[in-house]
């Protein structure tokens, strides 16, 4: 009976502990923290969460820099405080620690937390970002959403820090020759995944760079999903015939010189009648004279 009581009263004093722990947290939000590389500055005492908004207008590499000039945790956060990744710190006034929070972000408001239960001291931050050429549309993140690839047109696109799949799809009318390219210029691999329009795997590349293939295919929907390692990347597919421009004919005259053909015709054509009136004509002299002289 005494341990079940001393138990009871250790849990009391946890729970007051906490409640004590919780009403002494300070939550702090500061300005926006801008994308331009210049530091921010403050201070953490115990107890203090430092929040800093920043907003990523367009897609890209972000690069958050945090410098603890003393022990403690930062956080990267959603536009909902719902965190995503953190690091822990042992800086000090003398020697500090520095962390890079380095993402391919998708637009929207993000957050950075500095601070936590026991962390004193300084620290400062910035923020940089670099923009990503995308044609992606918002929802192609899975297949039912995918993003039309037009024939023959280069998309540009961005698989982002918490982005699993792009996909694409295209549909062929008859069995047609499809050629396919993509790539990438990231040191990591970027794979590729073809699909038939029941979502059956029918090719797989891995590490796109400087990838090109022609599939013979029969009529029907496909889909192109791009995964794996996190940046930029191209693709295409060329399945609809060019208009082939018509060759011009090296004995066929321009339209605009076709009346001066036919003058030239005509013109030929009067000489010629010309030439004979005038031989039938020196026939019936020739005989005149010669009845004369007879």
């Amino acid at each position: 009976m005494r341990r079940i009581a001393l138990l009871l009263c250790l849990l009391v004093l946890a729970l007051g502990a906490g409640a004590a722990l919780a009403e002494d947290s300070q939550f702090i939000e500061h300005e926006p923290l801008t994308l331009d590389g210049v530091w921010a500055e403050g201070a953490t005492r115990p107890g203090e969460y430092h929040y800093y908004p920043f907003t990523v207008e367009e897609v890209g590499l972000a690069t958050v820099r945090v410098q603890l000039f003393c022990g403690g945790r930062a956080q990267i956060m959603d536009g909902d405080l719902i965190q995503w990744d953190e690091h822990y710190f042992n800086g000090s006034a003398g020697a500090p620690e520095t962390h890079d929070f380095i993402y391919y972000l998708e637009p929207g408001t993000y957050y950075l937390c500095v601070g936590n239960g026991s962390s004193q001291g300084d620290y400062r931050l910035k923020a940089t970002l670099e923009p990503c050429l995308s044609d992606e549309t918002p929802n192609n993140d899975d297949y039912l959403g995918a993003q039309v690839l037009p024939s023959g047109e280069t998309l540009n696109g961005v698989l982002t820090q918490w982005d699993e799949h792009d996909y694409y799809t295209f549909t062929l009318t008859e069995e047609t020759a499809v050629y396919l390219t993509a790539n990438s210029t990231l040191d990591a691999a970027q794979n590729l995944v073809l699909y038939d329009g029941d979502m059956v795997k029918l090719a797989e590349k891995y590490n796109v760079k400087g990838y090109a293939e022609e599939i013979l295919l029969p009529a029907g929907t496909y889909y192109v999903d791009i995964w794996s390692a996190k940046g930029p990347y191209t693709v295409k597919a060329v399945y609809a015939p060019e208009a082939a421009a018509p060759e011009a004919s090296a004995e066929a005259a321009p339209a605009g010189d076709a009346p001066d053909a036919e003058m030239s015709a005509a013109d030929e054509a009067g000489g010629d009648v010309q030439s004979d009136a005038s031989r039938a004509g020196d026939a019936m002299l020739g005989f005149l004279q010669g009845l004369l002289g007879g």
